[in-house]
């Protein structure tokens, strides 16, 4: 699977990601409880042995509630703190996505739950997630 699809499915094996909601990629929906997974940079550089190594920034993007009713807000907050919590989790236990031709190396999360734009019933929050990968031979 390329890095995309990896970390879609990856992202999709955590509890806090309801799989009846849709997930795509490089697209975020109008509707409520929608997820989109893209990539924002990419840097490749060489081990001595000539391996590529390879960090990948993505955005996990989520369409959820928003308004002046205070508890769709803190759930959307309450939702990317545990986000962050799980790709930690994940890290420390070294559960991470598959990706083809390559081994992660690591897992990290910043910016969780970031308003990017919002309208008086829905918001776009993000999370930004960068995997550090090398190539195995």
């Amino acid at each position: 699977m390329n890095i995309i699809e990896a970390t879609r499915s990856w992202l999709r094996s955590s509890p806090l990601i309801d799989s009846e909601n849709k997930f795509n990629a490089g697209y975020l929906g109008e509707r409520a409880y929608e997820y989109s997974l893209t990539a924002s940079a990419e840097t490749h550089r060489q081990d001595i042995l000539g391996n590529d190594l390879c960090t990948c920034s993505l955005v996990f993007m989520a369409r959820l509630p928003y308004g002046d009713a205070l508890r769709d807000n803190l759930s959307a907050a309450d939702f990317f703190a545990g986000l962050s919590a799980w790709i930690l989790q994940q890290n420390r236990s070294h559960s991470y996505p598959a990706v083809a031709g390559y081994a992660v190396t690591k897992v990290s999360a910043s910016n969780a739950g970031m308003i990017m734009q919002a309208d008086s019933n829905t918001a776009r929050y993000q999370i930004q997630i960068q995997i550090d990968l090398e190539e195995v031979s």
